[in-house]
C-alpha cells in the first residue's frame, strides 16, 4: 500500500449541514462527494454495503457536539474489502467496520471484524440483534431487568432493534411482555410478528388506561427508551421491587425537557433504577452472541427491519427514526 490519502475517483457521503433545533429534518444534512481514499499501510479500503441509522447520533449533532458542520456522522457498517495487503482480510471479505455515513472508507485492519454468520441468518443481524443494539438488550435483560416467570415486563420502542430483542429474551424467561409503540401498525407488528402479549399505542387518547388494562397485576420490569410521560405512567403501575433500565431518552434527544423521577415512589415501592450504557457491558459480548445466535438460526427471534435504498436516503431515514415513524430498525442499503 502507498501513503497517498486519496484518489481522483469520487464517492458520496452525508455530512451535517445545520445543527437541528428540536426534531432533526432531512435538510439538516447534505450529500456531497469526497475522493475515494487510498489506504495507508495497515489499512483496508472498504466499500460500504449496508449501515444502520442510530438514535445516539442525535446528541452528537447538537452545537458543541462531536459532529460539526461539514462532518460525517458515525456509523457501523457491513462493508466489503476492496483493497488490502492483509492476508487475513483479502479482497472480497465482508467485514463490520466503523465507516461513518459514506460509501467508501479506509480503516485500520485491526479495527474491523470479519462477518461470519451461519446460513439463513441475514447479514443485517450483525448490525442489529448481534450488534450493539442486541448487546444493549441482552445486558439490560441480564443485569437490570432480570425477569422471572410470570412477571410483567414492559418495553418501550418495543419494535426497534433493542426492544425486539429485549422482548424476546423476557418471553424466553417466562415473563409476560407488553409493548409500548407509536402507532397501530407497530402495535400489530409487536403482537403478530414479534410475539408480545399486548401492545399499547402511546399516541392513543386513552393510552394510560390501556396500559393499566394490559398490566392488571402491575409492572415488574421496564426498559425505557421513550419520553417522560411513558416513564411516569409506568411508575404509577410499578410493583414493589420493580426494576427499571433507563436505556434512552428520546424526547430529551430532540430538545425536550429533562426527565425527573419521584423519589417518594422509588422509595415506597423499593424500585431499582439503573442507567444503561452499553460500553459498561462489553464483557457480555461472547455470552450475548452465544445466547442470541441460536434464536436467529431457529427463527424464534424475528428481525423487523425497514430498508432504505441509497446513501441519499440517509437524511430522511434518520429523521424518520428520530420522529418514531420508522417501521423496525432502519437499514440503508448502498
Amino acid at each position: 500500500m502507498g501513503n497517498a490519502t486519496s484518489s481522483s475517483k469520487a464517492a458520496r457521503r452525508v455530512v451535517l449541514a445545520a445543527h437541528p433545533s428540536g426534531l432533526p429534518t432531512a435538510e439538516c444534512f447534505a450529500v456531497d462527494t469526497e475522493p475515494v481514499p487510498v489506504p495507508r499501510d495497515g489499512e483496508l479500503l472498504l466499500r460500504v454495503r449496508e449501515l444502520t441509522v442510530e438514535p445516539f447520533v442525535r446528541r452528537l449533532i447538537n452545537p458543541g457536539g462531536d459532529v460539526g458542520i461539514g462532518d460525517c456522522p458515525p456509523a457501523t457498517a457491513i462493508a466489503e474489502v476492496v483493497g488490502s495487503a492483509d492476508p487475513d482480510h483479502p479482497a472480497g471479505t465482508p467485514v463490520l467496520a466503523a465507516t461513518g455515513w459514506r460509501e467508501w472508507a479506509a480503516v485500520p485492519a485491526d479495527t474491523v471484524r470479519r462477518l461470519d454468520l451461519p446460513a439463513g441468518v441475514p447479514d443485517t443481524a450483525a448490525l442489529t440483534a448481534l450488534g450493539t443494539s442486541g448487546l444493549t438488550a441482552y445486558a439490560a435483560h441480564a443485569r437490570h431487568l432480570a425477569p422471572a416467570a410470570g412477571e410483567t415486563v414492559v418495553i418501550s420502542s418495543a419494535t426497534g432493534a433493542v426492544g425486539s430483542v429485549a422482548g424476546h429474551l423476557a418471553r424466553e424467561a417466562g415473563a409476560r411482555t407488553v409493548a409500548l409503540v407509536g402507532d397501530t401498525a407497530k402495535a400489530e407488528a409487536a403482537r403478530e410478528v414479534l410475539g408480545y402479549s399486548a401492545a399499547v399505542v402511546r399516541t392513543s387518547p386513552q393510552w394510560r388506561a390501556e396500559l393499566a388494562g394490559a398490566c392488571p397485576d402491575g409492572i415488574d420490569a421496564y426498559l425505557h427508551m421513550g419520553g417522560a410521560p411513558l416513564l411516569d405512567a409506568v411508575l404509577d403501575l410499578a410493583s414493589v421491587g420493580a426494576r427499571i433500565s433507563l436505556c434512552g431518552l428520546m424526547d430529551r434527544y430532540n430538545g425536550g425537557p429533562d426527565t425527573w423521577l419521584p423519589a417518594s415512589v422509588l422509595i415506597g415501592r423499593r424500585i431499582t433504577v439503573r442507567g444503561m450504557v452499553v460500553q459498561d457491558h462489553l464483557d457480555l459480548v461472547g455470552e450475548h452472541r452465544a445466547a442470541v445466535l441460536p434464536m436467529l438460526e431457529s427463527g424464534e427471534l424475528r428481525l423487523w427491519h425497514e430498508y432504505h435504498q441509497g446513501i441519499e436516503s440517509l437524511p430522511a431515514a434518520f429523521s424518520r427514526v428520530m420522529s418514531g415513524r420508522n417501521r423496525g430498525k432502519a437499514v440503508v442499503q448502498m
